[in-house]
């Protein structure tokens, strides 16, 4: 019996290896390293493989019908993968008054206050397991917000957090039980910190978007000085400055640096880097920080939001540089006046965005953010998420008791006309503390149904200029919003994002 099994399958195998024309070479498997700072991060859940059809009709020799039963194929079972560990939420570092990268801001949801006489305390480690305990927190009805201010560059500094378990009390500098470890990959931290803390190729060591908005200060400088000359009927001195002011955007490897005004000397203020390199090598390591293993949600969010700012940067900057040649170019100072005077709008602009829809912020969306708005999202990349520690005690929040009868979807238009009877509807998911997708282009008329697939957080989808508001809902619940109105829209979650597309954001655009 046991043989004429093993002939059948040789049979199929051989009619399948025919079947495609020749020998099937088996591929090579490469193992691969899996780095220890990433390794504790949550992995997808591998799509269950679907069963594959058996051919009915039977080769020519296949064994007699009578032994057919006896040489069909056993199914294989198929094991589900593990779900996805929840996420709690994220650690994000912001710039203080006094120190860069010296605000943290921990924010968490669904999970349990700590024993009695126990609180909850967080921590930072560098590469050398040196710690630095930021402090204890409260958690109040699941949630935690958490901030504070330390003379140091945490970004820099730390490439590890966790949050233990301390006793209430007791000051003993032992580190209780790990219940929350903060996790980001070490390949996508390193350019991260390229971009926005420091990188050794550049001039003075500056970080790439650290080096473009000092660059862009010195150009703004000069465009102010090139006004002050124009007010003074000194033409001359005037374009003086516009050599200036091109010369530092484009450095010396620039395709319109040089001796611009005629004077055979090529003037230059700045540090010859120039602006655009800056921004070109702050979109290359974010691109870079994108491609490293696992990564995570908050990188690939904001990685966008730093790419699409930077490149509204750059066509600005080009648009600035045609209007300082305008200026070296006229004949008198009432001729390069408004040329100046657009000059002076668009570095401006190149620096600190515009905010194009007048929803009264500057989001980081195309025509809008500027070098300032890339900074933020660069910073916002290096966010640490936060995971329940390997044998911690239970961190969840218990759930909520789900209602009797499930709610009805509500039906909100964010315009005050009825909304038409929608032509389309797409879904975003609200999961792993994120929109997905988290830019998209609809038509007109098209309903958007928010669902959360978070298990334990509550989120919202809440625009930035007010038009419209899902509100709070829990896992499992969704909410279809109407839009008849075409624009570009900015939300939000309000527990997990801020107005200018920070954290937990997004963007719609709206078409005729």
């Amino acid at each position: 019996m046991f043989r004429k099994k093993l002939i059948f399958l040789f049979l199929v195998l051989l009619l399948a290896i025919v079947a495609c024309g020749g020998e099937a070479e088996e591929p090579e498997v490469a193992e691969t390293a899996v780095p220890a700072e990433t390794a504790a991060e949550p992995t997808e859940p591998v799509a269950e493989a679907e069963a594959t059809a058996v051919p009915t009709d039977a080769p020519a020799d296949t064994p007699p019908a009578d032994t057919a039963e006896e040489a069909a194929p056993t199914a294989v079972p198929v094991v589900e993968a593990e779900p996805a560990a929840q996420r709690f939420g994220i650690l994000r570092f912001r710039d203080s008054d006094t120190t860069q990268a010296g605000n943290f801001q921990l924010l968490l949801e669904g999970i349990a206050p700590p024993a009695a006489g126990t609180h909850y305390e967080l921590w930072l480690v560098d590469a050398s397991f040196n710690t630095l305990n930021l402090g204890a927190f409260d958690v109040v009805d699941g949630n935690v917000q958490f901030t504070g201010d330390v003379e140091q560059n945490l970004l820099a500094a730390y490439n590890g957090a966790f949050i233990s378990v301390e006793p209430d009390g007791v000051d003993d500098g032992e580190i209780g039980t790990v219940a929350f470890e903060g996790v980001i990959p070490g390949g996508s931290l390193l350019h991260i910190r390229h971009v926005v803390t420091a990188f050794a190729g550049n001039p003075e060591g500056n970080a790439f978007l650290i080096g473009a908005q000092g660059q862009m200060h010195h150009a703004m400088e000069h465009a102010g000085f090139l006004l002050d000359e124009l007010a003074n009927d000194n033409i001359r001195e005037a374009q003086r400055h516009a050599e200036h002011v091109i010369n530092i955007l484009d450095g010396e490897t620039g395709p319109n640096f040089g001796d611009l005004d005629g004077d055979t000397i090529a003037q230059n203020p700045g540090d010859g880097f120039g602006v655009r390199a800056y921004l070109e090598g702050a979109k290359e390591h974010t691109n870079l920080a994108l491609g490293a293993e696992g990564v995570t949600a908050e990188i690939e969010l904001h990685a966008g939001h730093v790419l699409v700012s930077s490149d509204n940067a750059l066509a600005r900057l080009d648009a600035a540089i045609d209007e300082a040649l305008r200026v070296i170019a006229s004949d008198s100072a009432g001729e390069a006046q408004a040329a100046a005077e657009e000059l002076a709008a668009l570095l401006d602009a190149v620096m600190n965005g515009v905010d194009a829809n007048g929803d009264g912020a500057v989001a980081p969306i195309v025509n809008e953010g500027g070098i300032i708005t890339a900074y933020v999202h660069g910073q916002n990349m290096a966010s640490f998420e936060f995971f329940a520690a390997d044998g911690a005690p239970v961190v969840a929040a218990p759930a909520e008791e789900a209602p009797a009868e499930a709610a009805p979807t509500a039906e909100v238009a964010p315009t005050e006309a009825a909304p038409a009877a929608a032509a389309n509807a797409v879904t975003v998911e609200m999961a792993n503390f994120a929109f997905v997708p988290n830019d998209m282009t609809v038509s007109a008329g098209t309903s958007v149904t928010w669902v959360n697939k978070d298990s334990g957080p509550r989120h919202s989808a809440t625009a930035s200029d007010g038009s419209f508001d899902t509100g709070l809902f829990d896992g499992g619940e969704e909410v279809t919003l109407t839009f008849d109105t075409p624009g570009t829209y900015v939300y939000y979650c309000t527990l997990h994002g801020s107005p200018d597309g920070s954290g937990m954001a997004a963007t719609i655009t709206v078409t005729e």
